[in-house]
């Protein structure tokens, strides 16, 4: 059965909109009314709803880039010819670049013989077989364009002016407030997660560490900001939950506390993009007495040390091993510890061992006695990967022999679609020319075609298949030159480690495990 698909999708600004009443849009843009308006259309077309219908949709991705999941799912299955048709509610829905739309809709959707629909442009490419789109359609995806440049602008001024106005528009409130139930776009205390951040502050006037305050908040066994605001996935990811040095300093850098509220600390690289550039911080802007303060500006003065402008860290020697290096007995990462002042050698040690206090715990390894089991597994690996490669030479010899047959075959499927081609142009010509009669040069125009449309799917197949082979192939080879190049590796560099090992477990026992960065066979 032939396949239909429908493509759905709501932008960030969509949503905004309709949640706000919007400048221009409403809720005809909801996925679940777009939805419904495509299926009405296909119910009372006879011939679309014979069709296999297939959904995708994009929820929250703007329509200036193809990067969306749903929109890489559907060409997925464009490029694997398994689809017939293709409708939208609107051109805007399925692509915002007019450029883009126009690629799409005058060269590969008529090469894959796919017919596409946009309800409320009244446009349906069978209309327009066999000719580019029209003038008027072409401008209409230059105004979806601009439009969506347009409406960028007026969202971020909208959200500027809110921001401007006091009121909080930001998706996550910090931990001790919540967003109001009376009043919209405000925030209000959450008294038990604002007992918690007036004790952190407390703990640390006391002249205590932020290390010390999370123990201490280990301890009493106080919940953590996952606990307490996603408790269900505290539970899921089984791993134990304690306070982190790092959350505790988060808490009280935060000028929120004071009744502050920020604004401007980034702006977006394009119209689309979601990564932002980060403004100075003296470039912020600021509202004072915008929200009940948990703390006088007092007790902030006293824990200024916590900034970090005021930090003493000193930056520490960086270990090939870190990132990559975690405890076998509580699954937390293990910090390298350099010889300075009373260390005598060079050592991991568990992050989370004083505060957790887990007897299966790797309170510590010696580095050197680390560094060279993981040398010693890692050659002992890369000997068996090369005798495996080894053995492996005939399949090689196999799929470089694949590779050739199949790239002859693709040069003869475009020799034959270039005759085909050359024959369908001699046949118009001869009918131009009243050598033919409307009956015949149909029916051998019909036949060309088909020819053509059954030789581009065997070529595209074909190149599918060749590109799958040398890929396989590409990476046998990169594999086997990795393993002669770093063959009786001698030292654990930065290189090395990056390359084969994704990660780590050490053992209080000393046992070490390694996961390989080697591609699955």
């Amino acid at each position: 059965m032939d396949r239909l698909a429908m493509y759905l999708r709501l932008s960030l600004e969509d949503k905004r909109a309709i949640e706000d009443g919007g400048f221009t849009q409403d809720e005809s843009n909801s996925i679940g009314n777009q939805r419904k308006q495509i299926l009405e259309y296909i119910h009372h077309d006879s011939e679309l709803s014979k069709y296999e219908v297939m959904e995708f949709s994009d929820d929250g991705y703007s329509g200036t880039n193809m990067e969306r999941p749903g929109m890489q799912k559907l060409l997925k299955e464009v490029k694997g010819n398994s689809i017939r048709c293709i409708i939208v509610k609107d051109m805007s829905r399925f692509s915002r670049d007019y450029i883009e739309m126009g690629t799409y809709l005058n060269q590969i959707f008529p090469f894959m013989g796919i017919r596409f629909i946009a309800l409320n442009d009244h446009y349906d490419s069978r209309e327009h077989q066999g000719s580019t789109i029209e003038i008027d359609t072409a401008f209409q995806t230059l105004l979806y364009d601009l439009y969506s440049k347009d409406v960028s602008v007026k969202v971020k001024t909208s959200f500027e002016n809110k921001c401007a106005n006091g009121e909080y528009v930001f998706g996550q409130v910090p931990f001790g407030y919540e967003k109001s139930r009376e009043v919209k776009n405000t925030v209000a205390v959450n008294e038990k997660e604002a007992k918690i951040v007036r004790y952190i502050f407390s703990l640390a006037v006391q002249g205590k560490s932020s290390t010390q305050i999370a123990k201490q908040l280990y301890e009493e066994d106080i919940p953590t900001i996952t606990q307490i605001r996603k408790p269900n996935k505290a539970v899921l990811d089984g791993k134990l939950h304690t306070w982190s040095a790092q959350a505790v300093r988060n808490i009280l850098n935060n000028r929120f506390y004071l009744g502050e509220m920020a604004y401007g600390k980034s702006v977006r690289k394009s119209v689309g993009s979601k990564d932002g550039i980060a403004v100075p911080r003296e470039d912020w802007k600021v509202i004072t007495d915008h929200h009940e303060a948990l703390i006088s500006e007092e007790i902030f003065e006293q824990v200024s040390a916590f900034r970090p402008e005021n930090s003493t860290k000193r930056n520490r020697e960086k270990h090939p091993l870190t990132g990559k290096l975690y405890c076998g007995g509580c699954g937390y990462s293990l910090n390298y510890k350099p010889i300075r002042g009373k260390n005598k050698y060079r050592r991991f040690e568990c992050r989370k061992h004083s505060l957790l206090q887990i007897p299966e715990c790797c309170t510590y390894m010696n580095a050197d006695l680390l560094e060279e089991t993981v040398l010693l597994m890692l050659n002992k690996e890369l000997m068996l990967r090369g005798n495996a490669m080894k053995q492996k030479e005939n399949l090689f010899s196999f799929q470089k022999a694949a590779i050739h047959a199949l790239k002859k075959k693709l040069d003869g499927y475009r020799q034959e679609k270039k005759q085909a081609q050359a024959e369908k142009d001699a046949l118009y010509e001869k009918y131009a020319l009243a050598q033919l009669s409307v009956g015949e040069y149909q029916r051998k125009a019909k036949e060309l075609t088909e020819r053509l449309s059954s030789l581009s799917v065997l070529e595209e197949e074909a190149k599918e298949r060749l590109s799958r082979l040398e890929n396989e192939c590409q990476k046998a080879e990169e594999d086997m030159k990795q393993i002669i190049r770093y063959s009786h590796i001698e030292e654990l560099t930065q290189e090395v480690v990056d390359t084969f090992i994704k990660k780590v477990y050490a053992y209080k026992d000393k046992r070490v495990e390694i996961e390989w960065n080697f591609r699955v066979d």
